[in-house]
C-alpha cells in the first residue's frame, strides 16, 4: 500500500547550491515534503529529527554508514522505495582527460567506482557530497579529478571523461523520531 504522508521538513545531504546531490534531487523529485533542508551530513540531519526540529532524514541506501541510522534507537524507518539517482561520472576541468593527476576526490559511497576510473592517482580524498568533491576539484583543477553526478558536473561546467554509473535505481529509506512506546 502506498503511503500518502507529506512531511513537513526533510533532511538529507545536501548544500546551499540547490539540488545539486543526489539526495536532493531526489528529495525533491519524490515531493512528499513541503521544505527541504541540506546537511553537510547526515548525521546532522537525523540529530535534528531525534531533537524534533526535524520530520524525516532522507539516506540512500549506498550510504555506507546507514546501518547507524537503522539501529538507532530514537529513529524508526518510516517509508521505503527505489528511485533513480543521476549518473555518476568521472569529471575534470581540462578537455582531454589526463593520464595521471594527485587527487581523486569523491564521496565514500561512489569508493568501489575508483578501480574503474582508468587513470593514475596518487590520493584519494572523501568529500561529503558529490557537490563538495567538485568544489576540491575546482580548488585543485590542475593536479585532480573527482567522481561526482551528472547534475554537478554540468552546475559546476567540468568536463566528462567517464560514465561510471548510468542512472542507477537506488533504494530510498525515510526515518523519522520514534514514536514513544506506551507500556501497559
Amino acid at each position: 500500500m502506498k503511503n500518502n504522508y507529506i512531511y513537513s521538513t526533510l533532511g538529507t545531504l545536501g548544500d546551499t547550491n540547490g539540488f545539486l546531490t543526489c539526495s536532493m534531487h531526489v528529495a525533491k523529485e519524490w515531493n512528499k515534503a513541503s521544505q527541504i533542508k541540506p546537511y553537510s551530513l547526515f548525521e546532522y540531519a537525523a540529530q535534528d529529527v531525534k531533537k524534533g526540529n526535524l520530520t524525516c532524514l532522507l539516506v540512500p541506501g549506498a550510504y555506507p554508514k546507514i546501518n547507524s541510522f537503522i539501529m538507532d534507537k530514537e529513529l524508526s524507518v518510516k517509508e521505503t522505495f527505489i528511485k533513480e539517482i543521476p549518473s555518476l561520472v568521472l569529471v575534470g576541468t581540462n578537455e582531454i582527460m589526463p593520464d595521471e593527476v594527485e587527487f581523486i576526490y569523491h564521496h565514500p559511497a561512489t569508493t568501489d567506482l575508483l578501480d574503474e576510473v582508468n587513470l593514475s592517482f596518487k590520493r584519494q580524498e572523501k568529500a561529503s557530497s558529490n557537490s563538495e568533491a567538485c568544489v576540491k576539484l575546482l580548488n585543485n583543477s590542475n593536479k585532480a579529478v573527482a567522481i561526482t553526478n551528472q547534475i554537478c558536473a554540468s552546475h559546476y561546467n567540468l568536463h566528462v571523461y567517464k560514465v561510471l554509473r548510468k542512472g542507477i535505481d537506488m533504494p530510498w529509506i525515510c526515518f523519522t523520531k520514534k514514536e514513544l512506546e506506551v507500556s501497559l
